[in-house]
């Protein structure tokens, strides 16, 4: 039995599912769990949630609210400090693999280094006239290496989301 089906329901259908789709990849990855981008953007507040003293809680006595309080916080903190680990092991490996590699790769661990990782950060901008390239090569270098450090931290997961937030590029309409 065939169903007969007008344009505008073809395209109505046609809508719903190329929304859906989008919806669902940008929550799936790139806007959610491996957010490379948004973890170097925090990374100096990440590593400062680390250095902040924490009330000790005493196990001897029935805990408070209070105190329930603080072991959740607690929790946070070990989260945050072994995924810390983690982050600053992956960035030293990337940056010998940079520093090993061409005057590019360098300049790509750099504009990383000097656009989220160090105090007195640099602008795009201010990394150009330092390198004496367009600022374009900077946002590329960024692009880049963020890439890159997305694989090294995320494996083929990376790679996968990667693909997903690219095929979606090449299928936007344009306004």
């Amino acid at each position: 039995m065939a169903i007969e089906l007008s344009d505008s329901s073809i395209r109505k259908i046609v809508d719903g599912l190329i929304t859906r789709g989008k919806k669902f990849s940008k929550s799936e990855s790139e806007l959610e769990l491996r957010n490379t981008k948004s973890l170097l953007s925090h990374y100096q507040l990440l590593e400062s949630h680390l250095n902040v003293d924490m009330p000790e809680v005493h196990d001897d006595v029935p805990l408070s609210q209070y105190e329930r309080s603080l072991y959740s916080l607690l929790g946070y903190r070990v989260r945050s400090k072994e995924m810390m680990e983690f982050v600053n092991n992956i960035l030293s490996r990337y940056e010998e693999i940079c520093k090993a590699g061409t005057f590019e790769e360098q300049r790509r661990y750099d504009v990383i280094k000097k656009l989220y990782l160090i105090d007195g950060k640099l602008t795009r901008l201010q990394l150009a006239d330092f390198y004496q390239v367009d600022e374009k090569t900077i946002r590329r270098d960024e692009r880049k290496a963020i890439d890159e450090l997305s694989i090294m931290m995320f494996g083929i997961d990376a790679l996968n989301d990667m693909s997903k937030t690219r095929r979606m590029d090449v299928h936007k309409t344009p306004n």
